[in-house]
């Protein structure tokens, strides 16, 4: 029996009290991370949150199995939040829907859930094509039963089925007027509200992405500006068992007490994501402050290239041969640049040495301080 064919739904389980304490390091995490950005200076705070939203858009689509370029989506939300003109405008639609998701979601925090709001986040991320049966920007309305259906020929299982079509607009009408009307804390609307939409799966597609940014739509609410932490991307981390969790509430009873404490304490892991993030753009202002006057073209270049790929780094680190591809450079040229970088303390050596001696730029330098 799937959960929504129980006799009591959709009236879940749940002991809110449980969670207090969780509930208190939700509210302390979230007000150190935004003290921290709100220190920043007004042209970091955007590096800042773009930041976060480019994580946040990669992951929420990398969970569902969709990869995107980094600097397509990236690009994107620039132009889309920093109204930056010069950000060149890319023909990847997935990237720009993921942007517009996450942009949108931050600008509509304060406006009620609707019908119409979700059909609009949905048709973001899910691009037109040709010839394609997938509804998009409203509910799905076959006749035939939404599955889940995973193993092979001649082996297939049906993990989950959702409620027929017809019953769609009904379902989520009790739904949102739950989600519209609560006065539960943030956390535990947002771990109950995305159960409840995923069990019901009103869309052909996108179900996840919507369903988490439910989910962020539910934290801002509950802190009266849009969320910083990075949710999606604490999921992806633990994306196994995420899975394994939404299983457990589709066929299981109507008690949520275990995915409650799951979700929260992803929420929970996604502030401290989030500040990794913010102090990442923290040292690489302080990084420029210290070193740009020392670097030239081809450095700033090279720096940048490096800075684009996040807290994650540089494969590998930097080798001359990169500095070389990179900078279109010869490779006296970069062996130079890159003795440079390292006397100046731009760069430091990693383990090794010899032909093949890689770099990595230099710890953030957090003794000088971020002027305004």
């Amino acid at each position: 029996m799937w959960t929504w064919q129980n006799k009591n739904w959709p009236n879940f389980e749940f002991d809110s009290s449980a969670f207090s304490v969780e509930i208190e390091h939700f509210k302390l995490k979230s007000a150190r991370l935004m003290g921290t950005v709100d220190a920043l200076p007004a042209s970091y705070q955007t590096d800042a949150t773009v930041s976060l939203m480019l994580s946040e858009a990669i992951k929420t689509s990398a969970i569902e199995g969709e990869m995107l370029d980094r600097e397509s989506v990236r690009s994107s939300i620039m132009q889309l939040i920093a109204k930056d003109s010069t950000a060149p405008t890319h023909k990847d639609t997935k990237a720009v829907g993921a942007a517009a998701l996450m942009v949108d979601v931050r600008n509509e925090w304060n406006s009620p859930l609707s019908d119409e709001l979700l059909g609009r986040w949905q048709s973001m991320v899910i691009t037109h094509q040709p010839l394609s049966l997938i509804t998009r920007g409203m509910y799905r309305n076959s006749p035939e039963p939404m599955q889940i259906v995973g193993g092979h020929y001649g082996k297939r299982r049906v993990y989950y089925e959702a409620p027929p079509a017809e019953h769609i607009y009904e379902e989520m009408a009790v739904m949102l007027t739950w989600y519209n009307s609560t006065s539960l804390p943030g956390p535990i609307q947002a771990a109950v509200a995305h159960a409840w939409f995923e069990i019901i799966h009103p869309f052909d597609d996108g179900n996840g992405r919507v369903g988490r940014a439910i989910a962020d739509h539910a934290l801002s609410q509950s802190l009266n500006q849009s969320t910083l932490a990075c949710l999606a991307t604490a999921i992806e981390h633990n994306r196994k068992e995420y899975y394994s969790q939404l299983q457990k509430i589709s066929c299981g009873n109507l008690n949520l007490n275990e995915w409650i404490e799951f979700f929260i304490s992803e929420i929970n892991s996604a502030q401290d994501i989030a500040k990794t993030e913010v102090d990442f753009v923290l040292g690489k202002a302080r990084f420029w402050e210290r070193h740009k006057t020392d670097l030239n073209k081809r450095q700033i270049k090279m720096i940048n290239r490096v800075f684009a790929e996040g807290t994650k780094g540089f494969e590998g680190g930097i080798s001359t041969k990169k500095y070389e591809t990179i900078c279109h450079c010869s490779r006296a040229t970069a062996y130079r640049d890159l003795s440079a970088l390292l006397k100046t303390g731009a760069i430091e050596q990693l383990p090794g040495g010899g032909r093949n001696s890689r770099y990595q730029l230099a710890p953030f330098s957090t003794g000088r301080a971020l002027r305004p």
